[in-house]
């Protein structure tokens, strides 16, 4: 028990932890016994203690002793080297992971705890021999000199996406089309600043967009100058012809056409539906000025259809960039039964029109479907369920849909996945964040980027309702608990794609952190407004220590399909060489110890090109000329 007029600078230990103090009265009576007596005016104030734990040997903290209530606490966590602290929590205070330096001392004894882990390793490593990892360019601050933002650009990630720059009205404003004289004006600047500094930094370049319904100039494919299909179609040749002539050569990908479908196409049969009635501005609503366009002079007894905007797109991006990689790009195609079935008979459609009027070209047009994925933690599952999935340890069927394991064949990340690479595409995760609250309109602070608030942020602990959203209540009581349930996800949605990343081109984040997110007060991403770790870095970064996977999760599906493709060659030795035939037979048996092994992505990605190369190198023996 103690009393003091000052604050203490004495450790407190757990003999020092009690609910009740003497007061100042108390005290003077006291003395008095002993036969002083206390000074009128020097009462003696009630302390009380704070004990601050540390887990772990990660890291230091200090801030213990003893104080008055309403004295001001502080409060230091210092990490070391590699290491990243993750926050206080007190049940005394009602924190979790705050990430605070004081705090008014409350009439309580109060504990505090924290703990240090090891920080992530650069994203770009980790995923080496599965895919690439990026980030987007949102302005020249993203590549400041000395900035946290290009520090955690330079860490992480290899390939970078312009959030505006490269868009159609960013590229070619409307009024740089003169409506007179025909001439049109480029605005390159800050595009080739981009480009030019990421692949200085050797980092690839995803261009973003060259034909979309949005952020488009009107005077391309509206009134006067684009309102006809013949204008519109002139316009979108002229513009992609300049715009990847510009490019040549720096960008790896594209995404060609962007958001042609309507929204919440939750159901779609390719037997029996058309997807062309399905496309923004047709038959079922939405808005595309390339589709009104391209009605306009349609010629309907020739075949011809508003919706052919999107193959004279890929085939002109064929035309004037054939090294870059042709993506259609989209959101909520996680809906696996209806707008992902939707876009994949479309480009399959646009395939197989290609292959009959270009046999000159082996390659498919459209090459991979980009999934947006700015997905909600409750509302979009990772996995099919128990009768698809190839990662059924990690699956219940039963669980709801916030909680782990959570699935649907209707809608998942998974089944989406699967039914796009079965159709002969392959994947590209194009703008990845996993917003916490219900609804677009359901979060808290609203659209208020002002108002933002890191989910661990003891201020706002209650935070996590607002009239009509309630979708939270009841399951947690303090917002910080929902960065768990994020994180849950993150690593729940890397685990499927490390199991489908043969097929998969890159996974890139929208949104450096938090804050600066373009749903920043949805909190979507996995690093917090200072750029710290949130916990779904570390599940991002290590999916298999987050859900208790004991081994690396990998992809094996092309080594398989490599092994069973042996079924139809004849290895008998009255075909093929001795020599060719060996090698085959050599990288046959490495394959069949790779997945005997359980061996790490890059041994299963080594022995699959081996066994492939090898089988692309077998040699006919030579034919004898009869006697």
């Amino acid at each position: 028990m103690r009393v003091s007029s000052r604050r203490g600078d004495g450790p407190p230990t757990s003999t020092l932890r009690r609910t009740a103090r003497w007061t100042s009265a108390g005290a003077a009576v006291a003395l008095a016994v002993v036969g002083f007596t206390a000074p009128a005016h020097a009462a003696v104030a009630e302390t009380f203690d704070v004990e601050v734990r540390v887990t772990g040997p990660g890291g230091t903290a200090t801030g213990g002793g003893t104080f008055e209530a309403g004295e001001t606490v502080e409060v230091t966590a210092t990490p070391k080297k590699d290491h990243v602290w993750a926050g206080w929590t007190s049940a005394d205070l009602g924190w979790i992971g705050a990430r605070v330096g004081s705090f008014e001392m409350p009439a309580q004894d109060v504990v505090i705890e924290t703990s240090f882990r090891k920080a992530i390793k650069p994203l770009k490593d980790v995923y080496r021999d599965y895919f690439d990892v990026g980030n987007i360019y949102s302005h020249p601050g993203t590549y400041a000199e000395g900035s946290p933002n290009s520090a955690v650009v330079d860490r992480h990630y290899d390939v970078m996406t312009a959030e505006n720059f490269m868009k159609p009205d960013q590229l070619l404003p409307n009024d740089n089309i003169d409506p007179e004289t025909g001439e049109w004006t480029f605005n390159w600047a800050p595009a080739d600043a981009f480009v030019d500094e990421s692949l200085a930094r050797g980092i690839k370049v995803h261009g973003h967009v060259l034909v979309w319904h949005g952020q488009s100039p009107p005077r391309l494919n509206s009134g006067d100058t684009g309102g006809t299909r013949e204008q519109a179609r002139a316009n979108m040749e002229r513009f992609i012809k300049e715009v990847l002539t510009h490019f040549q050569g720096k960008a790896v990908s594209w995404d060609v056409v962007n958001e042609a479908f309507v929204d919440g196409l939750d159901e779609f049969d390719p037997a029996t539906q058309d997807w062309r009635d399905f496309l923004r501005g047709g038959p079922n609503g939405g808005f595309s000025r390339w589709y009104s366009s391209y009605a306009n002079g349609a010629d309907v007894e020739a075949g011809e259809s508003p919706a052919d905007f999107l193959y004279d797109a890929f085939v002109f991006a064929r035309q004037y960039g054939p090294e870059a990689r042709l993506e259609y790009n989209d959101f909520n195609v996680f809906q696996s039964e209806g707008k992902a079935q939707a876009i994949i008979a479309m480009a399959t459609d646009l395939n197989e029109r290609y292959a009959a009027e270009h046999p000159e070209d082996p390659r498919p047009l459209v090459e991979s479907i980009g999934l947006q994925s700015h997905n909600y933690i409750n509302q979009t599952p990772a996995f099919a369920c128990s009768g698809n999935t190839r990662l059924p340890e990690l699956v219940d069927d039963a669980a709801e849909e916030w909680q782990p394991g959570a699935c649907s064949d209707h809608a998942s990340v998974e089944r989406s996945l699967q039914l796009i690479i079965e159709a002969g595409f392959s994947a590209s995760i194009s703008e990845l964040d996993l917003q916490v609250w219900e609804a677009w309109n359901g979060q808290p602070e609203g659209e208020d980027r002002s108002l933002y608030r890191d989910l661990t942020d003891p201020t706002v602990a209650d935070r996590f309702q607002r009239e009509g959203f309630t979708y939270w209540v009841g399951k947690i009581t303090n917002r910080a608990e929902l960065e768990a349930i994020q994180a849950q996800r993150f690593a729940e949605y890397f685990a499927v794609y490390k199991k489908y990343s043969t097929d998969l081109n890159r996974v890139t984040f929208w949104g450096l952190n938090d804050q600066l997110s373009w749903r920043s007060t949805h909190n979507p991403l996995i690093l917090n407004s200072d750029f710290s770790e949130k916990l779904g870095a570390a599940a991002s970064a290590d999916p298999e220590k987050w859900l208790g996977v004991r081994h690396a999760i990998t992809d094996t599906s092309a080594l398989v399909r490599a092994l069973a493709g042996l079924g139809e060659i004849d290895l008998s030795g009255d075909v093929y060489t001795g020599k060719s035939l060996a090698a085959v037979k050599k990288a046959q048996k490495e394959a069949e110890h790779v997945l005997a092994k359980q061996h790490k992505q890059d041994r299963i990605n080594k022995a699959t090109a081996a066994l492939l190369d090898a089988i692309a190198n077998l040699e006919e023996k030579p034919t004898r000329p009869r006697s």
